[in-house]
């Protein structure tokens, strides 16, 4: 399996590649009123509009300085996660990946396993469960809407 590797909060977190679109270098965001506090806002991506989320924030972590938007595709849709940099892509094999364990008060299913790769551990996540299911209902509301009046 390869991974595009992320840092966060001194953690390094691990996206399946074939769910990475592009890697942004920090891009300017508008902000939406009223918005859950770990979205960002929205950035304009050689035409389209994709909804940035800060990861830290929806993790519990403190503020973070941001290097780059990772844009993945979240069950057909684009949607950017601030990270602090990207650090490189790696192979690893399927019998270095465990699942998670089950920690107490950990529920999230946004982080199934772990993998073990050069003495370290990378945090596996599975972004089509990092945006709840409501959320990508609304996103897509709003992007047509925004298609629509363009």
């Amino acid at each position: 399996m390869q991974l595009l590797t992320i840092r966060l909060n001194d953690v390094k977190f691990g996206i399946p590649i074939e769910s990475v679109q592009s890697i942004e270098e920090r891009i300017q965001t508008v902000s939406i009123p009223r918005s859950l506090p770990y979205i960002k806002g929205i950035m304009n991506l050689h035409g389209d509009i994709v909804p940035v989320y800060s990861l830290a924030e929806k993790f519990g972590y403190p503020q973070q300085e941001i290097s780059n938007i990772v844009v993945t595709n979240v069950n057909n849709t684009l949607i950017g996660f601030e990270v602090n940099r990207v650090e490189e892509i790696l192979e690893v094999s399927d019998k270095d990946v465990v699942p998670m364990p089950n920690l107490i008060g950990n529920q999230e299913n946004f982080i199934p396993e772990v993998a073990h790769h050069n003495k370290q551990l990378i945090v596996l996540l599975n972004v089509n469960e990092v945006v709840a299911a409501e959320e990508q209902q609304n996103i897509k509301a709003m992007l047509e809407e925004t298609k629509a009046n363009v």
